[in-house]
């Protein structure tokens, strides 16, 4: 597979404007991270590495890109693999082409929603009707999704979408039929950095490992993801509605 993605320099901040911590991030390092674990050979193509400053409050982290960098053209029809995984900070890999690659298509709508300039904003996406027909797989969050032009959306239940909704789980649609998979445990954490691509990575693995249904590969992703959120949290504490990690 072919992985179209980038890495960032992420600073977190609380909301006094204090320095929390500075670390490696972005999509690009999540998503490779956890395709290594599941030894999944990818070929990674990535855009500039990015400064993104993070806002951590208490109903979870909104980002911001103070440099935007310059869109790159990608040459579609040079990428050989049969997969293709797009997910992004901003809008930095231009889809125009997108419908000359050949084989399928999973895309993150995260970066291209994302306005960048103020945390947390979001922006209106709508993309060429060849991009969309292209994209076999789109995933977001509930919010992220509303920035897609309806039509769209309904378009893309006949093939596959993902809905995710945090810890309440997620929603897919599978060639038009509806499933919901929860996870089994609940995690409290202001620090989900990273969880959207682990669980994107895992559910792609496991979709080329099995061929099998996109349910199955979503419950394995959710698996995964509450995993990576327990070992970020290691100081968690049971509680009587499952497993609560709160952030030290």
């Amino acid at each position: 597979m072919t992985i179209l993605s980038t890495f960032a320099a992420d600073t977190l901040k609380d909301k006094n404007g204090y320095i929390i911590s500075r670390t490696i991030g972005g999509p690009a390092f999540y998503l490779s991270k956890a395709l290594e674990a599941d030894k999944v050979p990818y070929e990674l193509r990535t855009g500039r590495k990015m400064n993104v400053e993070i806002l951590v409050k208490k109903n979870g982290e909104f980002g911001r890109i103070p440099l935007k960098p310059i869109s790159k053209k990608v040459k579609f029809a040079d990428i050989n693999t049969p997969l293709l995984i797009i997910s992004t900070i901003l809008d930095e890999f231009k889809l125009a082409d997108l419908s000359l690659f050949k084989g399928k298509v999973f895309l993150d709508v995260q970066g291209y929603v994302r306005d960048g300039k103020r945390f947390g904003h979001k922006k209106f996406w709508k993309a060429d009707n060849s991009v969309m027909r292209a994209i076999f797989c789109l995933k977001g969050t509930e919010e992220e999704l509303t920035y897609i032009p309806a039509a769209y959306l309904e378009q893309q239940k006949k093939k596959v979408l993902i809905i995710t909704k945090g810890n309440k789980g997620s929603i897919i649609f599978d060639s038009g039929k509806r499933y919901t998979v929860k996870p089994s445990i609940i995690i409290k954490t202001r620090d989900t950095i990273g969880a959207g691509d682990t669980f994107f990575a895992y559910v792609i693995s496991k979709f080329i490992k099995d061929q099998g249904s996109i349910v199955d590969a979503v419950r394995y992703g959710t698996r995964k993801t509450e995993e990576f959120l327990q070992a970020k949290h290691k100081n968690g504490k049971l509680s009587s509605k499952g497993l609560i990690f709160e952030k030290s």
